[in-house]
């Protein structure tokens, strides 16, 4: 019996759109992110409409225990010639679709990871830098076609190529592009090893000849229509990046990959904000952070001083009467680009680390490479804009988000595209990026997209990366090699919408104060000496990272709570 996940789109219906009103056509979401898992079969679809707490598919593993695949699902949609949309165009009313993913991992052949502050050296030649690539080449599907494996090879120092897969291409039943990502497993040609022996992790971010099967890459598709043989449509290119999984379900990081590119497309607007779209969430969300993380929860926790949950009345007022709560959180905010030096403190928020290293603790040494404010993170400059304008008052309050909404052809189809992006880029890290999780910090440059927009004002949004400049394999290149090494490594307030730093056990709730403990319990600690070539816990996490905890929404619960579940690794003795 062929697996079919749980489709939020089943049984909906689609518009009439004639071949002869489409001008032309666009992929959405303009970058999916698809997540590695081990499960053989199941997987579900990444969220298709923002705001989900829950996660909507059942469990995150399978009958025997692997964690399933979060599989990316891509749409088309149809523009009339004055820009209008006209609706999605799909099997159902009437059209062909045919896919072209050109995805690749040239992580290998990138530079030794110095972070985005510092100088970089790369002196391999061209043929060393093939043998450090797994690349598939350009591979289509249409509707109705058995999976496409996506398939290369890496040679690495060894001179044996070992075959890797980056994943498959599959189709839902209305011709839709499903990309499932790799197994999430890491591997090195460095071999023999003994019988049962563990590869030993070598390296901070940069392990010679390992490789993992993380990718990223273009999507085109090439639209028919049974209305006329003569109807031939191209779209522009969409991108698919496949991560690591995120075991944080319905928390999200401070500033997301969706506010960078916000940041990119719309940094000169000077609108004012939506409270429930721009500056609730993130408010709000520092509570859920306190899920994942031991400082979030001693600022932001229940019955915390910095917990915003029961002021969300006052602070949606724009009126004078609470000027003075919102001007309090606002001087907590850290300026964005690192403009003021005396910000350096973790009393500043976020308090995570920045994009040049880890955050500097209380008391701790200041004397580190590069400047101190580069090791704290900030909103981006359009968020912090959004809420000094919030600040003084210059506010619409807006809506919160309908929750009832669980498909996206619950929404208006002129704003499907938006909620599709949303969705997606939501879950992801926007900052820090040292190196980050789904992207490097290759995602906050300007020059990485199209951004001349003069003939896209139809696109909403017109997100786009510009895959002329951009290969497949550069969006995942500056990231750590194998991923787990920087899952092991940066456990204390880096990314903990992604990777939990610390957990809640339902166990743990019956009585008294509410404990944390390790999400990575049980697994060895890495010395702090970065001078060494000893990484024990990124070797762990090597082996073990498939039987870790996920952290999700607990349904039962009076107040909102995540808590670790689906663990299947042996809790360590007391």
């Amino acid at each position: 019996m062929v697996f079919e996940p749980i489709d939020p789109s089943k049984s909906k219906t689609y518009l009439d759109i004639k071949a002869s009103d489409i001008h032309h056509i666009e992929i959405f979401p303009p970058i999916g992110i698809a997540r590695v898992g081990d499960a053989k079969e199941e997987y579900y679809y990444a969220p298709e409409v923002p705001g989900l707490d829950d996660h909507p598919f059942g469990n995150f593993r399978d009958e025997k225990g692997g964690i399933k695949r979060q599989a990316v699902r891509f749409r088309v949609y149809a523009y009339d010639n004055t820009g209008k949309i006209l609706g999605e165009i799909n099997k159902s009313n009437g059209y062909t679709l045919s896919w072209t993913v050109h995805v690749a991992n040239k992580k290998a052949a990138f530079y030794i990871f110095r972070g985005t502050h510092a100088e970089h050296a790369f002196d391999r030649g061209l043929e060393t830098r093939r043998k450090l690539i797994i690349d598939p080449g350009p591979k289509t599907i249409s509707g109705g076609t058995e999976p496409v494996p996506l398939k290369g090879s890496f040679e690495g120092s060894m001179g044996k190529a070992e075959v890797v897969q980056l994943g498959e291409l599959r189709t839902d039943k209305e011709g839709r592009l499903v990309f499932l990502g790799g197994d999430g497993s890491s591997h090195t040609v460095r071999l023999p090893l003994p019988k049962a022996a563990e590869a030993e992790i070598i390296s901070e971010f940069d392990s010679v000849d390992w490789y993992d099967n993380m990718c990223d890459g273009y999507v085109k598709v090439e639209v028919t229509s049974a209305q006329s043989s003569n109807i031939r449509i191209e779209s522009s290119e969409a991108t698919v990046i496949s991560a690591p999984p995120k075991f944080a379900w319905g928390i999200e990081s401070p500033t997301s990959l969706y506010d960078i590119l916000d940041n990119i497309y719309n940094k000169s607007d000077t609108s004012n904000p939506n409270f429930y779209k721009d500056i609730w969430p993130v408010i709000s969300g520092t509570y859920k952070l306190s899920w994942v993380n031991e400082k979030a929860f001693q600022g932001h926790g229940t019955g915390a001083y910095g917990n915003f949950l029961n002021r969300e009345t006052e602070l949606s007022d724009p009126s004078a009467e609470y000027a003075s709560l919102r001007e309090y959180i606002f001087d907590r905010l850290r300026q964005p680009n690192f403009k003021n030096e005396n910000q350096a403190l973790p009393k500043f928020m976020p308090r995570l680390s920045g994009d040049n290293g880890d955050a500097i603790e209380p008391g701790g040494d200041t004397k580190v490479e590069g400047e101190p404010i580069q090791r704290f993170a900030a909103l981006t400059e359009l968020q912090y804009s959004r809420f000094k304008k919030w600040k003084d008052g210059n506010f619409e309050k807006g809506d919160p988000l309908d929750k009832t909404k669980k498909a996206i052809e619950d929404y208006d189809k002129t704003v499907q595209p938006m909620m599709l992006t949303r969705a997606i880029l939501e879950q992801a890290v926007g900052n820090p990026l040292f190196p980050g999780i789904e992207m490097f910090w290759i995602a906050k440059v300007e020059q990485t997209y199209i951004t001349d927009i003069s003939n896209r004002q139809h696109l909403h949004p017109p997100f786009r990366v510009n895959h002329k400049k951009v290969l497949p394999g550069f969006l995942t290149r500056g990231l750590s090699i194998p991923w787990q090494s920087d899952f092991s490594q940066c456990n204390t307030h880096w990314w903990p919408s992604v990777r939990p730093d610390d957990v809640v056990r339902p166990t743990d709730t019956k009585e008294g104060p509410v404990p944390r403990v390790k999400w990575t319990r049980g697994l060895r600690d890495t010395p702090d000496d970065t001078l060494s070539s000893f990484f024990p816990g990124a070797s762990d996490m090597v082996q073990y990272w498939n039987q870790l905890g996920f952290v999700a929404k607990d349904s039962s619960s009076n107040l909102p709570a995540w808590y670790e579940i689906e663990r299947t690794l042996p809790e360590p003795p007391n």
